[in-house]
């Protein structure tokens, strides 16, 4: 059975509580949705926790009651949660959307930013040298550029030779692990975790994106690698093809929501047709 504190919180924030894969609510979904009309563009907003959909879901209500017509599903994976199963599941229930963004990711030190790649995560029983990640001379100068007051070895590190570390105690085979960005050749002898990821950005959704924080917070927005786990952006990949990483003052949300609710969607489809 559900924690209680599932109960409650889905009561504080007016949703609904998808069960999990095995029928049971263990492992489910907490599904809060701003719906303006059937039939409408979609966005799908996933966090790791409630208070990371506080700020879309307020923007929502904001941009509705202006008369934007654009609907808004706010998901938080609850303790035991099969995101991938989870989604596949509740597919048609989430219904079509126009992008599905996770407002999970951090900025990179702090300040507002796009996400063009994340690295995967790969283990093995002992550590060996890794290649060293591509990186272009442009993205090279934005990411020193915008990481200034970061030593040129910590960058080094993060984004081009990550340090191997034990894996968990949790973890059946114990072992090493890493990050893997993309690019790199998987080591003899290790096993892939988690995919590295790429995200398009010369696209009319982080057109948008970038232009709502550009806009709200009158400051530049590069589009950078960013050193965080992609294996929530990897699931809402089974949503809908157009994903990214997206978090924002409330300002920002609201321009956002206006520009994708003007984007092309799919055909429509959902739990209610």
């Amino acid at each position: 059975m559900m924690h209680p504190a599932a109960f409650q919180l889905t009561a504080e924030l007016g949703g609904t509580l998808l069960s999990g894969a095995a029928g049971g609510m263990e492992g489910g979904l907490l599904l809060v949705e701003r719906i303006k009309g059937h039939g409408l563009p979609q966005v799908a907003v996933l966090g790791r926790g409630a208070a990371e959909v506080l700020e879309p879901l307020e923007a929502a209500e904001r941009v509705q009651a202006e008369g934007l017509e654009v609907n808004l599903l706010a998901l938080v994976p609850l303790p035991g949660c099969d995101l991938a199963v989870a989604l596949t599941l509740h597919r048609r229930r989430i219904g079509a959307l126009v992008a599905a963004l996770d407002v999970g990711l951090p900025w990179l030190g702090g300040k507002p930013m796009l996400a063009r790649r994340l690295p995967g995560r790969i283990r093995r029983a002992t550590p060996v040298p890794l290649a060293k990640a591509p990186m272009g001379p442009l993205e090279k100068g934005e990411l020193k550029a915008f990481l200034a007051d970061w030593e040129k070895d910590r960058r080094k590190m993060i984004f081009r030779r990550p340090e191997w570390r034990e894996a968990p105690d949790h973890e059946e085979h114990g072992g090493f692990e890493t990050d893997l960005w993309s690019g790199v050749p998987l080591p003899d002898g290790a096993e892939l975790r988690v995919p590295p990821l790429v995200l398009p950005s010369a696209t009319p959704l982080a057109e948008v994106l970038r232009a709502a924080l550009r806009t709200a917070t009158g400051m530049p927005v590069p589009i950078l690698p960013m050193p965080e786990d992609p294996s929530t952006l990897h699931a809402l990949h089974l949503l809908t093809p157009e994903i990214a990483a997206f978090r924002g003052p409330v300002r920002a949300w609201e321009l956002a929501l206006a520009g994708l609710s003007r984007l092309p969607g799919p055909p429509h489809f959902c739990a209610r047709c």
